[in-house]
């Protein structure tokens, strides 16, 4: 495609073509990406998503693709990655870091430096900008629990705002309107607190997820969103269905809220099994399961 072409003869020093979402996504699997581009500060996004803008090439933003099932057929457009935009800066009882910083290392960082708030949501696989777009969190917490702002680049305008928390609807795993913005950077105000007790904390939250979720199999973490009153792990236990296996693609034995990648599953395998899932609990409970998770490319 003629816009692809040009975006990867000016960007050259950042864009990489034809890369396999094995290496993009922690399902390990899935096509092609036509173009990757890696923008390395807030003025090459800008002349990135510039050229995207006149050319029409379709795009998508990925963090650690933690939570995104790229299709088998790949994605002929331009993913923008974050992972070059990974600062993180501590002021006071506050937080800043960049969209493509590690959420762990964040939660990491506010540990060392004795801010408490984020230690509930460690281990959490992907990066800031991820866990602020989808506003993602574990046994309670948030990523807006803690939030003060964040600064992206709208993607309607091309211009750089700072958003307050308070000027954005949200909810859970839901945040109004974030589909326009790039995230550049985002802002939490912390609690300054005893730095032993927030690392008893985190220490005892990594090792719960280590216990009970299937950590040495490539998967995506949950993949439906917690339906009302209950847990969708428990109606698709309930509902007999962990083990079952399309293909390579299976439903943990050890969490029945991940569909593994256990044995070289394609892309394919993996939504095929998702949309087993959600028809049988439906059948069975009456509950329609809602994915949290992302589908990009084809898979029809």
């Amino acid at each position: 495609m003629k816009g692809l072409e040009e975006i990867a003869e000016r960007f050259r020093e950042i864009c990489r073509e034809n890369v396999p979402a094995s290496e993009l996504t922690t399902y390990k699997t899935g096509g092609k990406a036509a173009l990757t581009a890696c923008p390395r500060d807030s003025g090459e996004a800008f002349d990135l998503f510039r050229a995207i803008r006149e050319t029409g090439v379709k795009f998508f933003i990925l963090g650690a693709g933690s939570n995104v099932l790229i299709s088998d057929r790949g994605f002929d457009g331009v993913i923008v990655l974050t992972s070059n935009l990974n600062g993180i800066r501590v002021c006071d009882n506050e937080i800043s870091c960049e969209s493509g910083a590690l959420w762990d290392k964040v939660c990491e960082t506010a540990c060392e430096n004795s801010l408490a708030g984020l230690e509930k949501t460690s281990y959490i696989p992907g990066t800031a900008g991820g866990a602020v777009r989808m506003n993602a969190g574990a046994f309670g917490i948030e990523t807006f629990d803690f939030l003060k702002d964040f600064t992206a680049l709208n993607l309607e305008t091309l211009k750089t705002e700072t958003v307050k928390k308070n000027e954005v609807r949200y909810g859970y795993r839901f945040v109004e309107g974030i589909e326009k913005y790039f995230i550049l950077s985002a802002s939490f105000t912390l609690i300054k607190s005893s730095k032993d007790q927030i690392r008893r904390e985190r220490e005892t939250i990594i090792a719960a997820r280590k216990e009970k979720q299937p950590l040495e199999y490539p998967s995506a973490g949950s993949v439906f969103k917690r339906p009302k009153g209950d847990f969708a792990s428990r109606l698709i236990d309930v509902c007999g269905l962990k083990g079952l296996r399309i293909g390579g693609a299976m439903i943990s034995q050890k969490h029945a809220g991940f569909v593994i990648n256990y044995d070289k599953a394609s892309a394919f395998d993996i939504y095929a099994l998702i949309q087993r899932v959600k028809k049988e609990v439906f059948e069975k409970t009456g509950v329609k399961l809602e994915e949290e998770q992302i589908f990009l490319g084809e898979f029809q």
